[in-house]
Formats: C-alpha cells, structure tokens, sequence
C-alpha cells in the first residue's frame, strides 16, 4: 500500500513538471501577475465569445488581445461592422478599454504572412533587451502589429526595430506599453512606418 502510495505521489509530481514544461514559454517571462494573465486569458475568450455569437466569423485574421483588462481588435471587417464590434467588446464585463485595428483589404499571401512571422520571431528573440515572449503579434499581408507589456521605453523601441528591419514587413504598428502605466496610464498607439530603403 505504501508502495502504491509512492507510485501515485511520483506519478502526480511528473504530471505537474510536464504541466509546467508544457506552459507556454511566455508565461515564464510575462510579468504580470499570474491572477492578472488568468483574467486577461478569461477575459480574450470571453470576448471571442461575444463576437462570434453576433456574428463576426470567417473575418480575417479578427483576433482579440488583451492585457490588464485593455482589449485589442485587430483585422479587417467592412467599415459598417466595425462600430458594432468595438460595441460588443466593450459589453463584456470586465473590459475597460476597446482599442481596434482595422486593416484594410489586400491581396492576401497566407504562405508569404506565415514567412514573415517566422522571419519577426527569429528576429524578436534575437533583439538586445527584447523579451520576445511578452510580445505578441499580428501579421496582415506584411502589415504588423506588435501587441503587450514590456519593461522599458527601450525594449519598446528595439522590438520595433526587430519588426522593422523584418525582411517582407510592409509597415509596423506598435500597441506596447510599460506595465507601470497598466491600466490606467495606456499610452495612446504608436504607428511607425517601416523606412522605403530597408
């Protein structure tokens, strides 16, 4: 019996380990508090939610990002639909602050974007001071966006760099800010054009 006490304890132990080996590497450098993830993680799903029971489905690329209880939308819908979105998301308890990104409609290269994506990551993980898995993105016909919490003014500006200096990025828009001004203090966003000579 207390053999198979032991198995079951080891057993339960390694499930554990596995768990966190598991856990995405993010959560590992993301500072927020881990309450703090658990209700933004809550809080993105919830809002998906809500979308897709009014009927925002099929949209490209619509994704929902949130940090501190501030939501992001970013995609393309038709500009008629686009109030109704922002309205939905802002219906959702716990959301205090709707910020969307609307990209307008190109021709889409999914092979290209998925290049691009993988080329932004390489170059994240590699920037000075970039902790890239505080950073999350999004990636529209060579169009990105940078979304999250970073330490410092500093790696804000080298991670836009590192997207920038991304061969295939048509454009670069930056929606980071410092976690000391989470919430309240959320910086208005950034929009930096990626210079024609790179």
């Amino acid at each position: 019996m207390y053999r198979s006490g032991l198995f079951l304890l080891a057993g339960f132990l390694l499930s554990i380990g596995l768990a966190a080996c598991a856990t995405p590497y993010g959560m590992y450098a993301d500072k927020r508090p881990i309450e703090v993830i658990k209700d933004d993680t809550f809080l993105r799903s919830k809002v998906g939610d809500a979308l897709k029971a009014q009927g925002f489905t099929g949209v490209n690329e619509l994704t929902v990002h949130a940090y501190f209880g501030e939501v992001f939308l970013t995609g393309e819908l038709p500009e008629q639909q686009r109030a109704k979105a922002v309205r939905t998301a802002q219906g959702v308890p716990g959301v205090n602050n709707v910020t969307p990104h609307w990209f307008t409609s190109l021709k889409a290269d999914s092979e290209g974007d998925t290049a691009i994506r993988l080329r932004l990551e390489k170059n994240l993980v590699s920037a000075d001071g970039v902790t890239s898995s505080r950073i999350d993105y999004v990636v529209n016909s060579g169009r990105v966006i940078l979304l999250g919490v970073v330490e410092s003014e500093a790696e804000r500006s080298s991670a836009v760099k590192a997207a920038q200096n991304t061969y295939g990025v048509r454009s670069v828009t930056s929606y980071l800010f410092m976690r000391r001004m989470a919430p309240a203090q959320l910086q208005p966003p950034q929009t930096e054009q990626k210079p024609t000579s790179l």
